[in-house]
C-alpha cells in the first residue's frame, strides 16, 4: 500500500494534471497517456521505478473519481507487471466513480453546505440552477462557486473533452452527465 510519501506523490501528481484542464485539455486523458508514457519508459530501460511512478498515477487518477475500466488497457498491464492485482491496490469501495445526473437533487448532492445568510451573493437554488443551464447549454469554461459563511469553493469546469464539478476543498471530483 501507501506510505505518508506516496500519499504527498499523489497529491502532487492530482495537482499538477488538474493544471491542465485550463488549457481545455482532458485531466483524465493526460493522465491515462502518463501512465502509457511511463510503461514505455520501463519497456525501454526495463527500470522498475518507472512501474512504480505509474502506478502513482493510476491512484491520483481514481482519486480524483474517474473511472478504472477507461485506462484498464494500460493500467492492468502495469499492475501485472508489478505483480500486484487491482482488487488488492484499488478497492472497489474507495474509488467509484462519482456520476451525476444533471437534476436539481443530484447536483444539488455536490455541494456539501450551503447555509443561508445576508452575507451569501447567491442563493444554493441559484448555484444549482446556474450549473445545469452552463452544462446543459456547454457553455465552455471554468467557473467558481464560493459560499460567503462556509468559505468552501466549487469549481466547474466544462470543456471540449469533459465535464465535471470540484470541490476544491475536499478535493472530490464529479462527473456530470448530461
Amino acid at each position: 500500500m501507501y506510505d505518508e510519501k506516496d500519499n504527498q506523490y499523489v497529491e502532487a501528481i492530482k495537482l499538477a494534471a488538474g493544471g491542465v484542464q485550463y488549457r481545455n485539455l482532458s485531466v483524465k486523458k493526460t493522465l491515462i497517456e502518463a501512465v502509457e508514457q511511463l510503461h514505455l519508459f520501463y519497456k525501454n530501460s526495463l527500470e522498475k521505478k518507472y512501474l512504480e511512478v505509474a502506478k502513482l498515477f493510476i491512484q491520483a487518477y481514481l482519486e480524483l473519481g474517474f473511472s478504472y475500466q477507461e485506462g484498464e488497457h494500460v493500467f492492468s498491464v502495469i499492475l501485472d507487471e508489478l505483480g500486484e492485482c487491482r482488487e488488492v491496490e484499488y478497492s472497489k469501495k474507495i474509488y467509484v466513480e462519482r456520476r451525476i445526473k444533471l437534476n436539481k437533487s443530484q447536483v444539488r448532492s455536490m455541494i456539501k453546505r450551503w447555509p443561508a445568510s445576508p452575507h451569501q451573493t447567491i442563493k444554493i437554488e441559484e448555484v444549482v440552477e446556474d450549473i445545469i443551464n452552463k452544462v446543459k447549454s456547454k457553455a465552455i469554461g471554468i467557473y467558481y462557486y464560493e459560499c460567503a459563511v462556509t468559505k468552501d469553493v466549487y469549481e466547474l469546469v466544462i470543456n471540449e473533452n469533459e465535464v465535471f464539478f470540484h470541490d476544491l476543498k475536499r478535493g472530490v471530483f464529479f462527473t456530470l452527465l448530461q
